[in-house]
């Protein structure tokens, strides 16, 4: 069940990697016992871990109001925008 809980909150993404990097990143993945996605990810957690620490951990979707909503100062966002992102939920809900 906690598997299912987390992968709720993953988006599937792809970028290019220089093929020497990669293989070096596997390398190290498999040394730890880690998967290249797990090392990766930690890598990347802590290179924004600063930002981060600023956010408030979003644990569930937000619903937003229509009337919070039309206090975005103009901006309309689409549910699918605001869904996309939970930083932006996050401050349409205050």
């Amino acid at each position: 069940m906690q598997t299912q809980s987390r992968n709720q909150n993953r988006r599937q993404t792809a970028f290019r990697l220089d093929k020497e990097l990669l293989f070096y990143l596997n390398r190290k993945a498999k040394s730890q016992g880690k998967t290249l996605n797990a090392l990766v990810e930690e890598a990347l957690r802590r290179e924004v871990k600063e930002d981060m620490d600023g956010w408030p951990i979003i644990k569930e979707p937000i619903i937003i109001s229509d009337e919070v909503k039309s206090m975005s100062l103009g901006i309309k966002f689409t549910p699918e925008e605001i869904a996309a992102d939970e930083r932006l939920a996050y401050l349409l809900s205050k």
